[in-house]
This record gives structure tokens, sequence and C-alpha cells, in this order.
């Protein structure tokens, strides 16, 4: 029965629901809506703290979210969703992160180009620091879903399932959010990467959501 019912909706999910839309529940049927994030910034990692550190190893915090090697340091990005509008003892059914890559990469220096005709690959990994700025560098568990971005030239939608994340969030295990950061193969200085609208960037659909479809209690 959960296998039908898990089919269903994911039909539904992909016809009805989009980055910007959400609807409610009617008639007790399963629910999907969209989150966006209560906290997102982008970490530098590799980054020689031992010299200015202030001004070149510190967060960034701005409309968008950087994600690739820059010239003295690797970023990666970190994003938070609240689940308190799932009601307690919900059944969480998919759930899928979701960012806009508008072709816009960050080079060095912070400066905001057109991608290079590339390949990147990206690893989210679920953060095991729960006060992010507590550390230097925040600690992360091992990946739990891949995209991949075939040209960065062209704009498009990447997606990654966090159904089992989600759930373990809704059944109580501490959610500290997610990090998002190129594969292990394709992450070093310099190879420069993209730079993702954030959730204070100027066009709303172009925020970063995160899909959840669930089946309340009872």
């Amino acid at each position: 029965m959960k296998t039908g019912l898990r089919i269903v909706v994911l039909g539904l999910v992909s016809l009805l629901l989009s980055p910007a839309v959400a609807w409610a529940r009617v008639g007790g049927a399963p629910v999907a809506i969209v989150l966006r994030p209560v906290e997102d910034v982008s970490f530098p990692f590799w980054c020689d703290w031992s010299y200015d550190w202030e001004a070149r190893c510190w967060w960034e915090d701005g409309d968008r979210l950087p994600v690739g090697g820059d010239e003295d340091k690797v970023w990666r990005a970190g994003l938070r969703f609240s689940l308190a509008s799932v009601p307690r003892g919900s059944t969480i059914l998919d759930a899928s992160l979701t960012l806009r890559h508008d072709a816009v990469c960050l080079g060095p220096r912070k400066i905001i180009a057109p991608c290079p005709p590339r390949r990147y690959g990206f690893d989210l990994h679920a953060i095991a620091t729960e006060r992010w700025f507590s550390e230097r560098e925040v600690e992360i568990w091992p990946a739990v879903s891949r995209a991949v971005l075939p040209l960065a030239t062209r704009p498009e939608w990447l997606t990654w399932d966090v159904t089992e994340l989600v759930a373990g969030w809704a059944a109580g295990e501490p959610n500290n959010g997610v990090l998002l950061k190129l594969v292990d193969t394709e992450e070093d200085y310099g190879v420069g990467g993209p730079a993702f609208p954030a959730s204070s960037f100027a066009t709303a659909a172009a925020r970063p959501a995160l899909d959840v479809a669930y089946l309340p209690p009872g």
C-alpha cells in the first residue's frame, strides 16, 4: 500500500509542484509544500586562517551561494530549512532540494561572470555542526545525494533527493541543515564554480527550495 501511495504522490508532485508554488491538503489527501531556507550562507574551506583570516576566510552571506574553488579557498554552501509547518507524526513521502543555476559563476576575487563551458558535479551532505559559526569549518556527514550540471553555460534547475534525510528530521533527528560542495574529484583551488541564487536573491522564483510531500498523521 505504501509503494502504491508513493507512486501516486510522486505523480501529483511532478505535475502540480513547482519551486514557487505549493498546494494544500484537501479531504485528507497528501500535502505538498515548498519551504524556503531560514538560513543560507557559503563557507570558506581550506583557507589559510593564519594570515588575515578576517578578510580572506569569512563566510559569504550575500544574494548568491558560490560553490567551487577560489584562488586561496574553496566555497561550500550551507542551507537550513525549518519543518515547523509539517505536523508532528507526519509521514514524509518525498523531499527534494532544488537550486536554480542561471549560468553565473563566481571567479577569483569574487568576480561574477558567465560560467565556462564545463561540467560540474555536486554532492549534498547533512551538516553535523549545530551552530554553524561556532567553528571555522562545519563538520559534515557522508554525502546523501548527488546532482550533475552537464554544461555550466546552460541555465537549468538542479535537484537532490533528500527524502530519507527529511524523514529523519521529521522523526526528531537533529536538523542542522545541508552542505553543498563540488565532488571530491573536482574540488580544488582555482577551479571556479556556480554562484547559485540565495534566499535573498531578487527573483523569488529562483531562490532555493525544499519541496516536501507528506501524509498528515491519522
